[in-house]
């Protein structure tokens, strides 16, 4: 029986093999183009020149499963964007092991060659080897090395001195170690192609009073904000500078963050939802300012979760706007779930606090409190709990949860 692996390569080539073929014998083409494909010997051109793309294609592919390690599909889709030439096998492998000799596993190397494969035409001693080094003379050592160029392949084709080193440098005056970095990296990996608005931006910041504190934890926890033009980042904080959002504050970055995902017209619909609803502009500003990331949520989420709150908890207007924070919690999963078990807690005469008291505790604590502190004498509350979890139930009855 044919090896499935080998029946998919031959597929794909087929399938170029016939495209080709087609695209040189168009009817559409002009008469002149049809009376060279009747000549004997360019039809064998022809061929020949699809067999030697063809045998091309097939070392890519073969290379990039069983040298490189990649799945037949990421292979057939690094092939289209990277050539590589049998003749030059010797320099691929040499790559590879480099990498491998620089604490790359296997894992680490296919990674990195499915997000750039045009890693394996690149120089080792001129565009390689010079930034692992400065990667490793900066405490980027051990894992933190794979990892690290895993997560931004494209610092090996930046220029060492105009990018990386004055990025290195940059986030390690804000964070304090390479571990930190590494995080900020992973979420935010595309950032280092705008190092200089980067820079704009944080000295911008800097001027308008937000702490070197908060910064760091903005390159942590939101470094793509960073990102944006210098021209929209002074819109966001002239924009919370006037709901009266201080940049010295805590939740500043939050709050950044927040408005920098959104549009005017989007802020706009935002605020008209919460308007909707019987909230005031002075109501909508101030749950903002309590919690500036709900304004993350989609429209829809937002709608949802005030019109339970609201209508079907009965919980008052101002309660939710003191507590912003539960607009984000998942109704299904969180919301429906802690209401049943806090009727029930009613309903049987034990002790309860303010719904969303409960509603605000971690999962673990939640559980303990809540649920299995009663397990002797109410053994049912976990099995309900847990089975309210898994489902959208109704709020009404205790039957729809178990």
């Amino acid at each position: 029986m044919a090896n499935p692996h080998f029946k998919r390569i031959l597929f794909f080539l087929q399938k170029r093999f016939y495209n080709a073929v087609s695209s040189s014998t168009n009817p559409n083409n002009s008469t002149k183009m049809v009376d060279r494909i009747t000549d004997a010997s360019y039809k064998r051109k022809t061929s020949i020149e699809i067999c030697n793309s063809t045998s091309h294609l097939s070392f890519r592919i073969q290379y990039l499963t069983k040298a490189c390690g990649l799945s037949l599909d990421s292979a057939i889709s690094a092939s289209k964007k990277v050539k590589l030439d049998g003749k030059k096998k010797y320099h691929y492998d040499s790559v590879v092991s480099f990498f491998k000799s620089h604490n790359f596993s296997d894992t680490h190397i296919a990674k990195l060659i499915e997000k750039y494969p045009g890693v394996l035409q690149l120089s080792i001693s001129i565009k390689v080897e010079p930034k692992i080094q400065f990667l490793i003379q900066n405490g980027f050592d051990g894992l933190l090395l794979p990892e690290f160029v895993v997560s931004m392949p494209l610092i090996l084709v930046r220029s060492l001195d105009a990018q990386l080193k004055p990025m290195i440098a940059l986030l390690k005056g804000f964070l304090s170690s390479p571990e930190k970095i590494l995080v900020s990296v992973r979420r935010g990996g595309s950032w280092c192609s705008n190092f200089e608005r980067v820079q704009q931006n944080v000295d911008y910041l800097i001027e308008q009073g937000v702490p070197k504190n908060r910064i760091a934890d903005m390159f942590l926890w939101h470094p793509m904000g960073m990102c944006h033009a210098n021209d929209r980042v002074k819109y966001g904080v002239e924009k919370l500078k006037s709901i009266g959002i201080s940049p010295s504050t805590p939740m500043f970055i939050h709050a950044l963050r927040a408005i920098l995902s959104l549009s005017e017209s989007t802020w706009k619909r935002k605020r008209k939802i919460f308007e909707s609803l019987g909230w005031s502009y002075d109501d909508f500003i101030s749950t903002i300012t309590r919690n500036p990331l709900c304004l993350c949520c989609s429209e829809e989420k937002l709608r949802q979760s005030m019109d339970y709150f609201v209508n079907t908890i009965k919980i008052d207007k101002q309660s939710v706007i003191g507590n912003p924070k539960i607009l984000m919690y998942s109704i299904e999963k969180r919301v429906e779930p802690r209401y049943r078990i806090w009727k029930i807690l009613g309903e049987r005469n034990l002790k309860r606090p303010a719904f969303i008291w409960m509603l605000d505790r971690p999962e673990n604590l939640f559980i303990k409190r809540y649920v299995t502190k009663y397990s002797d004498t109410h053994p049912d509350l976990l099995q309900i709990y847990q089975k309210c979890k898994e489902k959208t139930i109704s709020p009404e009855g205790e039957e729809d949860c178990i």
